[in-house]
Parts: C-alpha cells; structure tokens; sequence
C-alpha cells in the first residue's frame, strides 16, 4: 500500500527543489520510501468468522462527530487449508494404486494413547491425528 501517489511525489519534489539532479535523487528516495510502506493485517488476532478487514481514514470535527470516511484498503481473509490435507494428499496417492487405501494408515487414538489401523476410509476428524505407515500387506 503506497501513502503517496505519483502526483504527491512530483508536488513534493517541486517544493524542495527546482535543480534537476537534487529532484532525481529525491524521487528515487521518495519511491525507495513509498515501495517500503507495508501494512499487514494479522489475522491471527482476527475475530472467529471474520473473513475481511478493512482499513479506513474518517474525518471527524473536535467533538468526535464524523463527516465521511473512505475506504484505504480492503484485504480478504487469506484460505486456510484443510488441517490434514497433506496426509489426504498421500492418501489419494495410495488411492490411486489400490482399492484398499485405508490399510496403509493409521489413527491415533486418545483413548488407548496408541496408534490404531484403520477398518475403512478416515473421516478426517478435526483434531484426530493420521500417519501413513507404508504397504504391509
């Protein structure tokens, strides 16, 4: 997100100075300056549901009360992926080669504190842990 446009810059430079060579050197920190101005939305700290922030200036007078807004910049949630989509991935891997995918992957069981095969294909329950263990049959 650049704080300055290109007009700003040439308005700027024609105030500081009217030498050619000191407004190049200018414009090109000005432009170093501007590419550099970063503004990241954390979505760590996000609200549950939340899927867009949206970053905004408002004019108000001394009292608080507001005259209008616009809207700087707007940025999506980013997608998240599935929490066991790379042992889905191997998962549709052994799919590909055997009708019985299954028998090559194991889940962890929080009951038995072991890992257990599994008699059918995985429902990928959040929070469940699965592990590929390799052809054994």
């Amino acid at each position: 997100m650049s704080l300055l446009t290109e007009e700003q810059i040439v308005e700027i430079i024609d105030m500081a100075t009217q030498q050619s060579e000191f407004a190049k050197i200018l414009k090109l920190k000005l432009d170093h300056w501007n590419d550099n101005q970063h503004f990241e939305v954390n979505w760590k700290i996000a609200p549950k549901g939340a899927e867009e922030a949206i970053l905004e200036i408002h004019w108000l007078d001394r009292k608080g009360d507001k005259f209008g807004w616009d809207v700087i910049a707007q940025y999506d949630r980013p997608a998240t992926p599935h929490p066991h989509a790379e042992i889905m991935m191997k998962y549709a891997e052994v799919a590909a080669r055997r009708v019985d995918p299954w028998v090559e992957f194991e889940r962890f069981s929080h009951c038995d504190m072991e890992w257990d095969g599994l008699p059918y294909h995985p429902d990928w329950t959040q929070g469940q842990a699965y592990r590929h263990i390799g052809e054994i049959k």
